[in-house]
Formats: C-alpha cells, sequence, structure tokens
C-alpha cells in the first residue's frame, strides 16, 4: 500500500475491470492523479523528457491501484459473481481474438508476407496458460 487504501474503493462491476469511487478520498485520489497528469503536460521539458515523466508517473499510479485492487475487501458471493463474470468475459473474447488473428494472418498471407499481431498471439497464448495452471493447481488441491 502506497498511497491508495482499499476502503477509499469498490469493486467495479459494471464497465470494465478495475474498482470504482467509494468514498470522498477516493475521489480526491483520482482527481490528484488527474491533475498531476495535466500539470506534467504543462511543464517546460522536451517531448522526450515529457514522455518519461509521464510514464513514470502512469507506472507509479498503475502499482498503487493494482494493490488497491488486490485488497478490496469481497465476500464469498460477490467472489463467485466476479469468478463467473470473468469467465463470460474470457468467452466472449477469446472468439473475437481468434477470428481475427485467423483474418489478419489470411490477409497478410495474400498479400506474401504471413503476418500475426504478437500481442493477440501472445493473449492468446497466456490465456490458455493460466487456464491450465488453474485446472493443475485445483485439481492438486482436491
Amino acid at each position: 500500500m502506497i498511497i491508495a487504501r482499499p476502503e477509499w474503493f469498490g469493486r467495479r462491476k459494471y464497465g470494465g475491470w478495475g474498482v470504482s469511487i467509494k468514498t470522498w478520498q477516493g475521489a480526491l485520489y483520482l482527481a490528484s492523479i488527474i491533475m498531476l497528469i495535466l500539470l506534467i503536460q504543462l511543464l517546460p521539458l522536451e517531448a522526450i523528457a515529457r514522455l518519461y515523466v509521464t510514464g513514470a508517473w502512469l507506472l507509479f499510479v498503475f502499482i498503487d491501484m493494482f494493490d488497491v485492487m488486490w485488497k478490496v475487501q469481497r465476500d464469498e458471493r460477490e467472489y463467485i459473481h466476479e469468478a463467473i463474470a470473468e469467465r463470460n468475459a474470457a468467452w466472449a473474447m477469446m472468439p473475437i481474438l481468434v477470428v481475427g488473428m485467423f483474418i489478419e494472418l489470411i490477409l497478410s498471407s495474400l498479400r506474401g508476407e504471413p503476418r500475426v499481431n504478437p500481442f493477440i498471439a501472445l493473449a492468446l497464448i497466456a490465456g490458455v496458460v493460466a487456464k491450465s495452471v488453474t485446472n493443475y493447481r485445483l485439481e492438486k488441491e482436491n
């Protein structure tokens, strides 16, 4: 825990992943993040220096918020709901990624230079690995 506190935020149920603001402290934290990003953009720095400062700030915020997301309190029902929602999200994304990868591969092959977006391929591979490891560990525990 660096700056943000888990009690300032709740689990984001609608509209993606992450957390939602629960208290005025969470709203102030978010406003401060945005304000600092805007101030960094106004600094009289070279573009590359501004990029590095912005990147460092966003990395800090990401680490801080990841810690908060990990520690947000949930009851057993919320864990089950979140697991079902995550499964459904994965099932919705997976066929679109697979079809998109094959379309890209076919179109690039017709141009004579077969290519696949490595981020799409890595996302699919990471999903398979995560599922395999999870199933392996769950079977070992039971």
